[in-house]
């Protein structure tokens, strides 16, 4: 009786794990820093100020479904305010598509910066920045 026990308790144990993984995605796989190191493959930088200017901070990883939390990093006008919402020009670092949203969970208007490129003043979502990722559909995106 003991034995039929301790694998009926790993049993709810196991499948209790398998719920906890299968329910609770990761929200995102991007880190916020002050540089890209080389063996990164997906950066972009935002900037506080038009014209790639003022405080930056610079994400590392895929996507980002929310940028809740994050402040700019860099020196310059704009340290410590809230990355979200407050960016006014952006730079793609990666050999690859990056979209900007203007909601969290990748929404709403956008602009599409192709790869290794930078966009000096944001339009769809200039102050108004919640989300971005790369590879994703930009058809009603403003494109730099």
């Amino acid at each position: 009786m003991r034995l039929s026990r301790k694998f009926a308790s790993m049993g709810l144990t196991a499948a209790a794990t398998a719920g906890l993984v299968l329910g609770t995605a990761p929200q995102s796989s991007a880190s916020a820093h002050l540089t890209c190191p080389d063996h990164e493959t997906y950066c972009m930088t935002f900037y506080f100020n038009s014209g790639n200017a003022g405080s930056y901070t610079v994400f590392r990883g895929f996507d980002h479904y929310s940028l809740d939390g994050y402040k700019f990093l860099g020196a310059g006008a704009g340290k410590g305010q809230y990355v979200k919402n407050n960016a006014a020009s952006a730079a793609n670092l990666a050999p690859y598509n990056l979209v900007i949203y203007y909601n969290s969970n990748l929404s709403g208007a956008c602009d599409a910066l192709p790869k290794f490129s930078s966009a000096s003043r944001l339009v769809n979502t200039y102050n108004e920045n919640a989300s971005f990722g790369y590879g994703r559909y930009d058809g009603n995106c403003y494109k730099f």
